[in-house]
């Protein structure tokens, strides 16, 4: 499926965006969105070249996951003779190009964050420059995952087997650790390319509309514009947004372009638009009032899905609401370093709420968890002793939890979240940036 190939933003976008500071304040709802906001055409064609395990992609493994190890785990005692350290930190992904006919290149990658205190997590591509990837909590003693877009120089790559050779430090952890699920070269191509004309999609152009949709809803109408030709050649679109929110892809920035992918899928973009309209609504009823955000599109292709088109991105859609209601985002003072559980091991935090319950009409609770299993604990996680499913079956993979919270279960000041895991190695490892709550209220 083509949907396997669908990245989150990139880096080379989010230069284009002057986003201002917050604004708290409500105008009235009738006059907030008064006519479509249309993007510019000038979108960017994209190939995508991601890492494929086995000898016969030039990547022999040792072990299921693409594990990073620090040096001195080569003669620790305690794990020397494991599978994860034989992983050499090398992977290969072979491109068939013209280089000449590359505007830029990237690099994107899925990290699980690696063990609490790994330190100078880095990349070098083909021996020619080395990249650091940039710390979000890890070195710090935290649990965390991240998403990174690193900009290349084309003379890095080479038109064949490009080697990433990823390195890190043990700095204050036991093991110093991460793994790279997934990686993909990213390679913009030049407007006259010649796959472009081969494939009929050159001076294809696509733009992103956005509308308030009618009705008093707090939600926005997307649509894709483009000539009816090349409708007909898109098979879906990707819409993702620039906002003020919770940063479930681990980036601890909570302005910023939202969205991940788990497993080369997108988690947590706007929406997806199908043929034949690929029209989609985003209700933001649930985010604080904000009037720059942003949206744009990722267009892929029926014939060719390899490639995407990014369109240029629509700025300053309003998301505001009457002025009788908010809605607030609150995030814990108290995180444990590290917040995880394991082998009977208790650990919690609070989230401090300033609202009386009794005005709240919608609460969410958002947390992302990497899952290594509750053991035989079925209560495993709870928000003031009340249930909660986060993960629990123990496979091993990051889980972004979006959920419900009756209002009845909050109090007004602290709401305590506890974790309890009696597996004996792994347990649940709840991630930056920590739990949040979301309440909408009545003013």
């Amino acid at each position: 499926m083509h949907s396997a190939l669908r990245p989150p933003c990139l880096a080379s976008r989010i230069g284009q965006l002057a986003i201002s500071p917050f604004c708290a304040f409500m105008v009235l709802w009738p006059l907030v969105f008064a006519a479509d906001t249309a993007a510019p055409f000038g979108g960017q064609f994209y190939r995508l070249y991601w890492y494929e395990k086995g000898l016969e992609h030039g990547n022999p493994f040792f072990n299921s996951r693409f594990r990073v190890n620090d040096p001195e785990v080569a003669l620790n005692p305690r794990f020397m003779y494991r599978s994860e350290p034989r992983g050499n930190g090398m992977m290969q992904i072979r491109i068939e190009e013209d280089l000449a006919q590359l505007g830029a290149a990237e690099l994107y990658l899925e990290l699980w964050g690696g063990h609490p205190g790994t330190a100078n997590k880095r990349v070098t591509i083909n021996g020619r420059s080395q990249h650091s990837i940039a710390d979000n909590g890890t070195a710090g003693g935290n649990c965390t995952h991240l998403y990174p877009t690193l900009a290349l120089k084309i003379t890095d790559l080479v038109n064949g087997y490009n080697a990433l050779q990823f390195a890190c430090d043990k700095g204050s952890s036991f093991w110093g650790h991460f793994i790279v699920e997934n990686a993909v070269l990213r390679l913009a191509l030049k407007p006259d390319h010649a796959d472009l004309k081969k494939f009929g999609l050159l001076g294809f152009e696509a733009s992103v509309k956005v509308a308030l949709v009618e009705g008093g809803k707090e939600s926005l109408r997307l649509a894709l514009s483009a000539s009816s030709p090349n409708l007909l050649s898109i098979a879906s679109v990707d819409y993702q947004g620039f906002y003020r929110g919770y940063a479930e892809n681990g980036s601890l920035e909570i302005a910023s372009w939202h969205g991940f992918t788990k497993e080369r899928e997108p988690v947590a973009m706007l929406a997806m638009g199908q043929p034949p309209s690929f029209n989609a609504d985003w209700d933001f009823s649930m985010l604080p009032a904000q009037e720059d955000a942003a949206v744009q599109a990722i267009v892929h292709f029926k014939e060719h899905p390899e490639l995407i088109y990014l369109t240029a991105p629509v700025r300053g859609p309003q998301l505001v609401r009457p002025e009788s209601k908010s809605v607030e985002l609150i995030t814990s003072k108290d995180l444990p370093k590290p917040f995880w559980s394991r082998a009977g091991r208790k650990n919690q935090c609070t989230l401090e709420l300033a609202t009386d319950p009794a005005v709240i009409e919608k609460a969410e609770l958002h947390v992302v968890v990497w899952d290594g299993g509750a053991g035989t604990i079925k209560d495993y996680f709870t928000l003031n002793g009340h249930p909660l499913k986060i993960a629990g079956d123990g496979k091993h993979d990051v889980i972004y939890s979006r959920l419900p919270v009756e209002p009845a279960l909050l109090r007004k000041g602290e709401n305590r979240i506890e974790l309890l895991s009696d597996t004996e190695h792994h347990g649940i490892e709840v991630l930056l940036p920590g739990p949040a709550l979301v309440v909408r209220s009545a003013k």
